[in-house]
């Protein structure tokens, strides 16, 4: 199994991921992204106003091979949210 690295972003931030994990193939990799970037959202979006979260995943070689992104905006005058 090959080794892939979740480095993971907060607006500006990024948090590089210097452990990985071995998988299987690359569904398994989107459904991992997908969930580190869904717990990411339940720790940090409660009482966030406008927060740009991401999950990247990089390969034994370094290269990028996924990105994910969630982009969350609460307004409370009853416009319409903008995206990052």
């Amino acid at each position: 199994m090959a080794r892939y690295f979740f480095d993971t972003r907060d607006n500006d931030r990024v948090f590089a991921d210097d452990v990985g994990i071995e998988l299987p193939s690359f569904d398994r990799v989107k459904i991992e992204a997908t969930r580190s970037l869904a717990e990411l959202a339940l720790d940090v979006l409660p009482g966030s106003y406008h927060r740009c979260l991401g999950v990247d995943v990089r390969n034994e070689a370094n290269q990028l091979i996924l990105s994910t992104e969630l982009a969350f905006e609460a307004r409370e005058d009853g416009e319409h949210a903008q995206i990052c």
